[in-house]
């Protein structure tokens, strides 16, 4: 019932829109009604600005009270913050939630994750930020992480961090298996690390070795050489829609029939099938495969069950939780399509401004958001939870991802390296609510069903996808 209720999302808040009505105080594109740069924010009254987010891991919950505690010092009697934190869980939960309070107003500040903007931003739940915020303030964040907050040439929303994939592997299995002088099949030339993105290894190369690498262990248990796992909302189709090279729903991005069932999703979902049929990865893999055999604080290890690891950097810092894995980690780039192309995903979380900040309040509310997302914000956030930070000058002054880093091995140097060179956000449709867990459910069931029809499971989806837009009636 929970995954129906995400797939309807769009649905629900196109259907809200039109009932509650569109926010009539827009601003025009140029329209410049904010502070210039530099400029102090005043007032004669303190000003309450509600915002709201889902909860997060252990570093990022501390980052975020800290922060938010830090501006209310600074800025007393003249502008008050009140956090409401939600639980995410899967299934699009939180977006679930905020949906369902568009008929009683939204909070002034959101925070919400990259993909919806497109779709928020058509609904009318969220209003520019482009008449508030100067040119110059914008003109260090990474372009993608702009493109991922603009919808119809307006910016909507701006981010602090970021995400990206990437394939981690643990150092002890690695070596070992490096030191076997394995060679690929193909043309038996030797597996070894990329050194640059220029040389990531292919989809099929990763397969390859991640088959190799799967290993017998005492018990009739295995440690597998990939683990995918990752949340039932949405996580497969973000991890995989590069393979579709651009074209999993058209030149319109709201029709998948033809397109994410097409003869390059076959490829993809054949792909993912080998995985299971090779035994490189564990269909029944939870989020922890990778390390637990860790030891933190108040807990005992166990058998590790993957030695490699395709996940977003967000995991970074729960692998720091554990001293077994600490300093046994490392990260090789997301791998290159089989035909050489080469897209990253990426993608994180942002703030908004929604269509029920009062006009007197909006200078106050993107004042909190260009708070979050200066400089210092974004370098104390990126340092505490191990994301990639959203401003470009930091990658040349944070020590971890500045060139010949030997942080973690320069593992941060890596993301950077891919970042620079590919990163692309996640599909930009206004369907995503559509679009994005119907792909999901559908690359799921190819891992975890023992004979799956592929074509078949993704006609299915290509045609819910493109009913759902049509009940939204997008345009």
């Amino acid at each position: 019932m929970k995954r129906v209720c995400a797939v309807i999302l769009a649905t629900m808040l196109a259907l809200c829109l039109f009932a509650c009505g569109g926010t009539g105080d827009i601003a025009g594109k140029g329209e410049f009604l904010g502070l210039k740069d530099g400029e102090e924010f005043t007032t004669d009254k303190e000003i309450s600005i509600s915002f709201i987010r889902p909860r997060g891991n252990d570093a990022q919950e501390t980052w975020w009270d800290t922060t938010v505690d830090a501006f209310n010092t600074e800025y007393a009697g003249r502008i008050k913050v009140s956090s409401e934190v939600l639980v995410r869980g899967d299934n699009s939960s939180y977006e679930q939630q905020i949906g369902l309070r568009v008929a009683e107003g939204l909070p002034d500040v959101m925070y919400m994750d990259g993909p919806y903007v497109s779709n928020w931003a058509y609904n009318g739940m969220i209003i520019p930020l482009d008449n508030y915020i100067t040119e110059t303030y914008l003109t260090d964040f990474m372009d993608y992480v702009l493109n991922q907050g603009t919808y119809n040439e307006r910016l909507y929303a701006l981010s602090i961090v970021d995400s990206t994939i990437m394939v981690f592997y643990r150092k002890s299995f690695m070596n070992a298996f490096l030191a076997t002088n394995p060679k690929f099949d193909a043309d038996h030339s030797a597996i070894s690390l990329p050194t640059s993105p220029e040389n990531a290894w292919t989809f099929n190369q990763l397969a390859e070795i991640a088959a190799k690498m799967t290993t017998n262990l005492e018990g009739n248990k295995k440690r597998y050489g990939l683990s995918i796992t990752g949340d039932k909302t949405e996580w497969m189709s973000y991890a995989f829609s590069p393979m579709w090279n651009g074209k999993i729903l058209g030149d319109d991005a709201l029709t998948a029939t033809g397109n994410l069932n097409s003869a390059k999703g076959l490829e993809a979902g054949n792909y993912l099938r080998n995985l299971r049929k090779n035994e490189a990865i564990n269909p029944s893999a939870s989020g922890t495969d990778f390390y637990d055999d860790g030891v933190k604080e108040g807990t005992t290890g166990s058998v590790c069950k993957a030695a490699m690891y395709f996940t977003g950097t967000q995991n970074i810092t729960k692998f720091n939780e554990f001293t077994n894995i600490a300093e046994d980690w490392d990260a090789t780039y997301y791998p290159r399509n089989n035909d050489g192309s080469y897209s990253v995903p990426c993608g994180g979380w942002t703030l908004a401004m929604s269509k029920d900040c009062a006009s007197g309040k909006r200078v106050a509310a993107v004042e909190f958001i260009k708070y979050l997302t200066s400089v210092q914000s974004c370098r104390s956030f990126a340092s505490q939870t191990a994301s990639p930070p959203a401003r470009k000058s930091l990658y040349d002054d944070m020590d971890e991802y500045k060139d010949g880093s030997v942080v973690q091995n320069g593992a941060y140097v890596r993301i950077k390296e891919q970042i620079f060179k590919a990163a692309a956000p996640r599909t930009k449709t206004v369907a995503y609510a559509e679009f994005s867990p119907l792909l999901a459910k559908a690359l799921n069931e190819i891992v975890s069903d023992t004979n799956p029809n592929i074509q078949e499971k993704l006609n299915a989806a290509a045609t819910t996808i493109d009913n759902k837009i049509r009940q939204a009636n997008y345009k």
